[in-house]
This record gives structure tokens, C-alpha cells and sequence, in this order.
């Protein structure tokens, strides 16, 4: 008996968990056309939209929660309107080098380089992506750093084979609250075309 009801609510609770992670699933993304699908990878053309972005020093994922917290107190209201702003997805990161870490969130379609609030802290930079070309690999599963390596080298097998040229380094993106179960969870590795 005690072992049904135990079950009854696990049950209850992964559903739940179930249903809140595809409603977060359904933020506001930039848009594009995909130029070329092969399999997990793609080749998009993204319309112009404008990332939020600080640089942090540590590890990947130490750097990626400073990072984070930096930006999400930014749409909070930390900035020159007191105003809300509503997250997005992805969340970014790329390496700058010397330990350090790019992370960057992207900005609502309604606002562009004029009309968005400017964050109150110094270190967070508006920037415009302006006719944006990628190619890109989409996984599921954790976004650990093994699982980012491992599709970001089949993503740089790929990019050889077929003699593309790309921009260093690579941009990491995940999509889905970090609650999500691993097999509802989308990531990315993406490099910037070089036309």
C-alpha cells in the first residue's frame, strides 16, 4: 500500500515537472530559415536580434551561473527603465580566452539597439547580430561539458569534410531550464559562417 501511494505521487510530481518544462519550453528565440539540414546539423540564416552579453572569468560552468545571475538581475528591472524584460532562449557562452567566458542571453523581437533598457551594470554590452549565418548541431541530454565536446567534435568533422570555413570559437547554447529532464533538453554547438 505504502509503496503504490509512493509511486502514485512520484508519478504526480514528474508529470507536473513534466508539463511546467514544456510550457518554459516555449520562449521567444531568434528567428531563422535553415539553409541545409543533414541530419542533427544545419546551416541557418538568423533575421537580426540583439544579445545582452557579460564576459566572466572561471571555469565553463562556474563562469556560465556569474554570467547568468549578472544577466538575469539585468532583465530583472537592473537596468536604466526599472523594466522587466522577459527571458529568452538560448542562453550562450563562448570562450574568450584565457579562462574566460562570453555569456550572453538574447533580447525580446520588440527591442533593438535604440529602445532597449540599458543594463545598470557597466560590464553587461548590448550587441546587434546582424545577418547572422551558423552552422549548427542540436542534442539532447545534459549540458556537461563531455556532451558539448563530443558534438562539438562531430560538428568540426562535419565542418572538414565538407571544406567550410568557419569564425573561432564555438558558441554553446542551451535552451531549457536546468529542472528539465536530460531527455527533453535542447542544446546546441554552433560556429559562425565565414561567407
Amino acid at each position: 500500500m505504502t509503496l503504490n501511494y509512493f509511486f502514485k505521487w512520484i508519478g504526480r510530481i514528474f508529470f507536473s515537472l513534466l508539463i511546467l518544462t514544456i510550457a518554459l519550453m516555449a520562449n521567444e528565440e531568434p528567428d531563422y530559415i535553415v539553409l541545409k539540414k543533414e541530419s542533427e546539423i544545419e546551416i541557418r540564416q538568423y533575421k537580426n536580434f540583439l544579445t545582452a552579453s557579460i564576459e566572466m572569468e572561471g571555469e565553463r560552468k562556474e563562469a556560465i551561473g556569474k554570467g547568468f545571475r549578472s544577466l538575469f538581475k539585468y532583465i530583472s528591472g537592473e537596468n536604466k527603465n526599472k523594466e522587466s524584460i522577459s527571458m529568452t532562449i538560448p542562453v550562450m557562452q563562448k570562450s574568450s580566452g584565457n579562462n574566460k567566458w562570453n555569456i550572453s542571453f538574447v533580447v525580446p523581437k520588440k527591442f533593438d539597439i535604440k529602445n532597449a533598457p540599458q543594463p545598470d551594470n557597466a560590464n553587461i554590452q548590448l550587441k546587434n547580430n546582424i545577418d547572422l549565418k551558423v552552422i549548427a548541431i542540436t542534442f539532447s541530454g545534459l549540458f556537461s561539458d563531455v556532451n558539448i565536446q563530443e558534438n562539438e567534435t562531430k560538428l568540426r568533422n562535419y565542418i572538414k569534410e565538407k571544406g567550410i570555413k568557419i569564425e573561432e570559437p564555438a558558441i554553446y547554447a542551451g535552451y531549457n531550464a536546468p529542472w528539465t529532464p536530460w531527455f527533453l533538453k535542447r542544446n546546441e554547438v554552433m560556429f559562425k559562417l565565414i561567407n
